[in-house]
Formats: structure tokens, C-alpha cells, sequence
């Protein structure tokens, strides 16, 4: 093998790492707080609502971020972005290891801090440049499977750390550090960027302000549109796992099961085996009929898994079917693969990196669908402690189920907009500004 095959494969097996690493660290210090969501309200003294507010705090807090970092991954360089985004997010995460007993607000100050770090849609403009459209859906779903790797590795380390203390399990949210060592010294920069910044150099592109570009002139209608579209998305989604392990926790306590919070771990590990799946499968698929065919088929799994979920919980109750349809509902979750290459191959290069952070977390952010849920639940259930509603597990599981039913009105939303959102015509990335052929809706 010749050594410009040899670098080549070490660079993609970097610029693959590299992205893996970043979003992967981003499902584990996101998630690990659902996972641990009765310690902390017994720790702190506080409810649902007030951990579905701190889970959705995070994730406003990726607007800003989005905005700082995308700039900087825009204007400076995918890779040194990438590096400092994962850093702060690993940094923070493990800070609230140190928060005292009762001090719920310095807890949920640090988790909104820590959301800053975002490093999600540089790590996405990265391997779209990389990758030719023939195999960008796969490597888009192959990388954001690995949010699943983290919310497994999370799982693992609250089997087999939260025994000795839930802050343990925060500490280990420093994981990436060691990888940080290896971008730096290994990571290339996007080539496609690198030809780019150097056009600006010579004056032959403006630089502008990203922020300002995306909500006007010829963005804005693909900019809202995309952002109504993964907000939907993205609200069904955290409407269902944010509280997805209390809820199960409920269910197997409702069946009798000896330890229903492991139970619930290990169902959650399988439906994220699933996701693993369907995320990389349905990215895949968008590679052979279109982003927005391979999104739409994938979401008629929401829309059919969430009207089996409502009928089971509220209408007939049937505990196995309530796990079926948790399966189904997973297999929606394969969508989400498709957001990095999609929004990536409708946006011009200068605008790349902001585009894809920026959409991406106002979704997210403006979601709240944790703490939506967490509200319906408090709402309803008339027990107030997790040992008492531990004790009566049916009520619960109906209150807290009400509120993760919400999750249907998105997918049928989805279903709506998805008809405006358009196809990319020309798939190529390239350094210079394409937008004038770009879209057809």
C-alpha cells in the first residue's frame, strides 16, 4: 500500500474519531442526568419538573454555543473549534460532580454552562466535506449512531458507578481528553474549508456575520424551515427519553419485577442498540432515495409507535404492548441521522458550521420537552416523593406517560412541514458558494 493510501486511511480514521468522540461525548454528559434523575431529585429535594427544567436548560444553552462555536468553526478552522467545544463541555459536566446537597440552582447553573460546549454541527460540516454524497448519509448515520454509544456508555457507568455516589458518574464525563491530545496533533483540517479560507484571504470571499446571513436574504425560508422541522424532531425525542428510564422504572415496578431501575437500564440499553440501527440504516438509505423520502418513511415509525403507546397507556392498558411500542417509537429515531448531511449540503461552506450548530440547537433548545413532561407529570400524579410513586407505580407511569404522549402531535407535525423543506439539487461541497442552483422545493 502506497503511503498516500496509508495517510489517507489514518486521516479518515481521525476525522472519523474525531467526530464519534465529539457526539458521542455529547449523548453521555446530556443523558447521564436522565439516567440519574431519582438520585438527584432526592439529593437536591426537588421534582420532575424541576429535572425536566435543568435537562431543557442544557439544551437552550446550545443556542448561544451554537452561535460562538459556529462562528469560530466558520471563520477559524473546523478542527480547533471541535477541540475547544468537546473540552468545555467535558470540563463543566465534571464540575457539578462537586455540587453540594440542597444547592439544586449552582447544580442546574453548571449543567446550563456546560451546554455551551457545543460541537455538533462542526463536527458534521467536518465529515460532509470529507465524504462524496455516494456515502455521506452513511457516514451522517454512522456518527450520530454513536450518540447511542454514549448514552450506553452512561448506562454502564450508572450500573457500575452510582452505587458508590452519583457524582462519580459525572467525573467520568472527562473521558475525551486524551482523544483531545490526538486531534490536536493529528486531526486535519477540512480541506474544502482550508481552499475556502484561503479565497478569503485573498479577498475573493467576504467574510460575513453567519448569524445575521442565516435569518435573511435567500436563508431564511430554508432556515426557519429547517428549524421547525428538527424542533418537531427534536421535542418528540425528548419528550420520550428524557424521562425514559423513570417511566420504565414505573412499568417494571408495575409488573413486579425484583430491581424495576436496573430493569429499566437494561431495556433502555437494548432500544439503544435499536437506535444504533436505524440510525445508521435510514442515514444509508438517504444515500440511494433522497434525504427527504428516507425522513419521511422513517417517521411514519413515530407516528404509528406513538398512537400504540397512547391507545396502551390510556385507552387499554397493556404493559407488553407499551414495550412494543417503545420499540417502534425507537426505530423513529433513525431520522436523526439524516439532520447533519441534509442541512450540510443546503448551506454554502462560509455558512456551513453555524448552520448546522445553529439550527440544530435552537431546535434543541427550544424543545423543552423534559421539562414539559416533567410539569404534565408533577400535574397529575398526586405522590409527591420517588419512594411514593415508586409505591404506586400505575398512577405514575399514567402521569408521566401523559405527558411523553405529547411526543405524537410532533410526528404528525413533522409529516406537515416536511412537504416545504427542500431536496438538495447538487450535493457536491465545495469551497465557493453554490446557492444560486442549490435548492428546489
Amino acid at each position: 500500500m502506497s503511503e498516500e493510501k496509508v495517510r489517507s486511511k489514518f486521516e479518515l480514521f481521525v476525522i472519523l474519531t474525531a467526530a464519534v468522540i465529539a457526539w458521542m461525548h455529547d449523548g453521555y454528559s446530556l443523558v447521564i442526568i436522565s439516567l440519574l434523575a431519582n438520585d438527584l431529585k432526592t439529593f437536591f429535594g426537588v421534582g420532575d419538573a424541576a429535572i425536566g427544567l435543568t435537562i431543557s436548560l442544557q439544551f437552550v444553552a446550545t443556542v448561544p454555543g451554537a452561535i460562538l462555536f459556529g462562528e469560530l468553526g466558520d471563520r477559524f478552522g473546523r478542527k480547533k473549534a471541535l477541540i475547544i467545544s468537546i473540552a468545555w463541555d467535558a470540563v463543566f459536566s465534571a464540575s457539578t460532580a462537586f455540587v453540594p446537597a440542597g444547592e439544586y440552582f449552582l447544580f442546574a447553573v453548571l449543567r446550563f454552562i456546560s451546554g455551551l460546549g457545543v460541537s455538533w454541527g462542526i463536527s458534521f460540516s467536518l465529515i460532509s466535506e470529507y465524504f462524496q454524497p455516494q456515502r455521506r448519509g452513511a457516514a451522517g448515520g454512522l456518527v450520530h449512531s454513536t450518540f447511542v454509544v454514549g448514552y450506553v456508555s452512561a448506562i454502564i457507568a450508572t450500573l457500575l458507578i452510582s452505587p458508590y455516589g452519583w457524582q462519580y458518574c459525572f467525573l467520568t464525563a472527562l473521558f475525551p481528553f486524551p482523544f483531545l491530545v490526538l486531534f490536536w496533533f493529528a486531526l486535519p483540517e477540512s480541506a474544502v474549508w482550508a481552499e475556502y479560507d484561503q479565497l478569503t484571504k485573498e479577498g475573493k470571499i467576504e467574510q460575513k456575520v453567519r448569524i445575521k446571513e442565516l435569518f435573511s436574504g435567500r436563508w431564511l425560508k430554508i432556515t426557519v424551515l429547517l428549524i421547525i422541522l428538527f424542533w418537531l424532531c427534536e421535542a418528540a425525542y425528548h419528550m420520550l427519553v428524557d424521562f425514559a428510564p423513570v417511566f420504565f422504572e414505573y412499568l417494571f415496578a408495575y409488573q413486579g419485577v425484583a430491581n424495576p431501575g436496573n430493569a429499566a437500564l437494561f431495556f433502555m440499553l437494548g432500544l439503544m442498540v435499536v437506535a444504533a440501527f436505524v440510525l445508521f440504516g435510514f442515514g444509508a438509505l438517504s444515500d440511494y432515495i433522497g434525504r427527504k423520502k428516507a425522513f419521511y418513511l422513517d417517521n411514519i415509525f413515530g407516528v404509528v409507535g406513538g398512537s400504540l403507546f397512547g391507545i396502551f397507556l390510556l385507552l387499554s392498558f397493556n404493559s407488553t404492548m407499551i414495550l412494543v411500542a417503545s420499540i417502534l417509537i425507537t426505530a423513529s429515531f433513525g431520522l436523526h441521522g439524516i439532520f447533519g448531511v441534509w442541512s450540510s449540503e443546503l448551506y454554502d461552506t462560509e455558512l456551513r458550521a453555524s448552520a448546522n450548530g445553529i439550527i440544530f440547537s435552537v431546535a434543541r433548545g427550544a424543545g423543552f420537552g423534559g421539562f414539559i413532561v416533567g410539569l404534565i407529570s408533577d400535574a397529575l400524579n398526586p405522590y409527591e416523593t420517588t419512594a411514593e410513586r415508586l409505591a404506586n407505580p400505575f398512577v405514575s407511569l399514567q402521569a408521566l406517560g401523559t405527558g411523553m404522549l405529547l411526543c405524537l402531535v410532533a410526528y404528525i407535525g413533522i409529516m406537515i412541514v416536511l412537504w416545504f423543506v427542500p431536496e438538495p439539487l447538487d450535493k457536491t461541497i465545495t469551497a465557493l458558494p453554490k446557492s444560486s442552483k442549490l435548492m428546489k422545493p
